[in-house]
């Protein structure tokens, strides 16, 4: 079993995933054919997936598989690597959030909170909001799970593309923003934590709970 991923060559991986992204769609912006873009994001993810997982030679072979692959069939890869990191990105915090709620365990959410407070008991109604606040996270989660389905059959597939390829993250972002308004209003009488705490103590939590 490959070991865990030093804090450098996490960073690593990350950031090649970052310029696969980011290089491929500037890449088609400047009018460059769609299979020279997506060889580009294929080999960046490669190298990001061979770093996280030190798996050499299996990343290698199945990178030099779907090369080949993106440089014959370029829209279908390019869609099929969108929907595949869809729906890992989905999956891994839905199951963090689903393994919280089981028996004996503490509701994520609840979680996050007490350590962004420094670990001290939750006050009553705080615990209440956030442990239903993980069930609405496990609730829009799945629901974005299985959205690409009737968007790909009953909207368009134009609308489907544009879920996985980035604007699943509009979403995620629009009712984030909701969301903090709306614990502002439903909990008075607290110190509310900034967004940047509330990040760091999740990728506290994740890791943790992995």
């Amino acid at each position: 079993m490959p070991s865990a991923p030093s804090p450098s060559r996490h960073l690593a991986g990350g950031l090649f995933f970052l310029l696969g992204f980011i290089s491929s769609y500037l890449l088609q912006l400047a009018g460059t054919p769609e299979k020279t873009a997506v060889s580009f994001l294929i080999v960046c993810q490669g190298a990001a997936l061979t770093l996280l997982t030190r798996r050499w030679l299996f990343w290698s072979v199945i990178t030099i598989i779907i090369f080949f692959l993106g440089n014959r069939f370029p829209f279908l890869v390019r869609n099929a690597d969108a929907f595949a990191i869809y729906t890992a990105g989905l999956i891994i915090p839905l199951r963090l959030f689903l393994r919280s709620l089981m028996p004996g365990q503490e509701p994520l959410v609840s979680a996050l909170a007490r350590q962004a407070h420094g670990g001290a008991p939750l006050r009553s109604d705080v615990a209440f909001y956030t442990r239903y606040q993980t069930w609405f996270w496990v609730i829009f989660l799945g629901f974005l799970l299985i959205l690409p389905l009737p968007l790909a059959f009953w909207v368009s597939f134009r609308a489907w593309i544009w879920l996985v390829r980035g604007g699943v993250l509009g979403l995620i972002f629009v009712v984030l923003v909701a969301e903090y308004g709306i614990r502002r209003l439903a909990i008075r009488n607290f110190d509310h934590v900034s967004p940047w705490t509330a990040a760091r103590a999740w990728k506290q939590q994740s890791t943790i709970r992995r």
